[in-house]
C-alpha cells in the first residue's frame, strides 16, 4: 500500500509541473504587401522563452504551424565583414607544457594598417581546446588579448574568436600540449558596426554582490539575452581593479577596469562568451582598497529577427514557453539572406496561454499533458474514496 501512495504522489507532482509549465505568446500585428514579414524578438519573449529560443512557433489563426527562421547576429553581420588577409601558420613552438601557433599576416596595400577584429581558425581536425591569443607588431613582443574556448566537431564548430580593434601584422595562437597539431592556417577579417545591419541595444540588469575576502562577485541576471558586454556604472571616483569573467565553474575573460580623472574610464567588459548561461559573475580584485561601490549594471546585444511567409491576412501569434519544444529547422533558413523585401511588423502584449493550446501542434506533448490529467484526476477520486471507507 505504501508502494501505491509513493507512486500516486510522483504521478500527481509530474502532473503538477506540467500544470505550471508556462507557455506565452503575442500577436503578430501584420502590415505592408509584402509576403515576407519580420520582426525583432523582444526582451520578454528571451526572458520567457526556453532553450535558447528553440522552443519558439510561429501558428496561423488555425493553430497550423508556419515555417520561420531566426537571424541571430551572425547571420545580420555576414554582410558587414570582409577579409583583411589569409595565412598560414608560419611557425609552431613546442613547449613543456604547451603549443604556440604563430600566423603573420601581410597587408595587401603597403600603406594600410592590418586593421582586424576577428580571427578564424582553418583546421582539417576535429577538437576542443582552450586558448589564448595574442598579438605582436613585430613577432617580439606580445600583448595578450583574449582567450576562450574553440572546437571542431563533426556536428557544429566554433573557430571565430572576437577581439577588439587590434592593428597587428603577427598573431599567437597558444594551446596545452596534449591537442596537438590542430592548426592549419587562418583568416584575419574586420567587421565595421557602422555598416551593420543589426541593431544594438542597451537594458538594465538586475545584480547582486557579494564580498569575499579580497574580492568582490558581482553576480549579473542574464535574462537569456545574448549579450556582447556588460557596463558597471561605479559611484568610486578614482581605481583600477583587474577582473575575471566566469560562469561559476570556468573563466572566459580577463581584463582591467579603470577610472582616472582626467583620463577616458573603461568599464565596459566584453561577456560575449559566457552569454548563453542564466547568469555571468564578474570576480573583481580589490586587494587591499576598499570594495567599490556599483550602482547598476547594463547590458548590451544584438537585436535577433523573426523572418516568416505570411499567407492569410491575420491571425497570426508567436508562441514560446515550453521547454519540452526543441529546435525547427525549416527550408526557408537555407535562403532567407536572399529575401531583401520584407515589411517591418508589430508584436503586441505578453499573453499566458490559459487552458487550450493551439490546434495541430506537431508534437504530442499537449495530449500527453491531457493525458497524465485525466490519469491525476482518476487517482485524486480513487484515493477520495480509500480515504473514505477508512473513515
Amino acid at each position: 500500500m505504501k508502494n501505491i501512495n509513493k507512486w500516486i504522489i510522483s504521478l500527481f507532482l509530474l502532473t503538477v509541473v506540467q500544470i505550471l509549465s508556462s507557455q506565452y505568446y503575442k500577436d503578430i500585428n501584420l502590415k505592408g504587401n509584402l509576403k515576407y514579414k519580420q520582426f525583432y524578438i523582444t526582451e520578454d519573449i528571451y526572458e520567457n522563452s526556453k532553450n535558447h529560443l528553440d522552443d519558439i512557433r510561429i501558428v496561423d489563426k488555425n493553430g497550423k504551424e508556419v515555417p520561420f527562421v531566426i537571424e541571430n547576429e551572425e547571420s545580420q553581420r555576414k554582410q558587414s565583414e570582409n577579409v583583411v588577409a589569409q595565412a598560414k601558420i608560419s611557425e609552431r613552438i613546442v613547449k613543456s607544457d604547451r603549443i604556440e601557433f604563430v600566423v603573420k599576416f601581410n597587408s595587401q596595400n603597403p600603406n594600410e594598417d592590418l586593421v582586424g577584429n576577428i580571427l578564424e581558425i582553418i583546421s582539417k581536425e576535429n577538437f576542443y581546446t582552450k586558448y589564448e591569443l595574442f598579438g605582436s607588431y613585430n613577432g617580439k613582443n606580445w600583448d595578450k588579448i583574449v582567450a576562450g574556448e574553440i572546437y571542431k566537431t563533426p556536428d557544429k564548430q566554433n573557430l571565430t574568436i572576437k577581439f577588439n580593434e587590434k592593428k597587428y601584422e603577427y598573431y599567437k595562437i597558444v594551446t596545452p600540449i596534449d591537442k596537438g597539431n590542430i592548426f592549419d592556417e587562418a583568416v584575419l577579417k574586420y567587421f565595421n558596426p557602422k555598416t551593420e545591419s543589426a541593431k544594438m541595444v542597451e537594458t538594465d540588469l538586475p545584480f547582486e554582490i557579494e564580498e569575499k575576502e579580497k574580492t568582490t562577485l558581482l553576480k549579473i541576471k542574464t535574462k537569456n539575452l545574448p549579450l556582447k558586454t556588460v557596463s558597471i556604472d561605479v559611484a568610486d571616483d578614482e581605481f583600477r581593479r583587474e577582473y575575471n569573467v566566469s560562469d561559476g565553474t570556468k573563466y572566459y575573460e580577463s581584463g582591467h577596469i579603470f577610472k582616472i580623472p582626467g583620463s577616458k574610464s573603461s568599464l565596459e567588459i566584453n561577456v560575449e562568451e559566457v552569454s548563453g548561461e542564466d547568469s555571468i559573475i564578474i570576480e573583481i580584485q580589490n586587494e587591499d582598497n576598499k570594495p567599490l561601490k556599483i550602482k547598476g549594471v547594463r547590458g548590451k546585444y544584438i537585436l535577433e529577427k523573426i523572418v516568416f511567409k505570411a499567407t492569410e491576412n491575420g491571425g497570426y501569434k508567436i508562441i514560446f514557453g515550453n521547454e519540452n519544444l526543441g529546435k525547427l529547422n525549416y527550408d526557408l533558413a537555407q535562403f532567407n539572406d536572399m529575401i531583401k523585401d520584407r515589411d517591418f511588423v508589430d508584436l503586441g502584449t505578453l499573453n499566458k496561454i490559459e487552458g487550450k493550446i493551439p490546434k495541430k501542434p506537431k508534437d504530442f506533448s499537449v495530449y500527453y499533458n491531457i493525458f497524465i490529467g485525466i490519469i491525476a484526476i482518476l487517482l485524486v477520486v480513487f484515493m477520495a474514496r480509500k480515504i473514505g471507507k477508512k473513515e
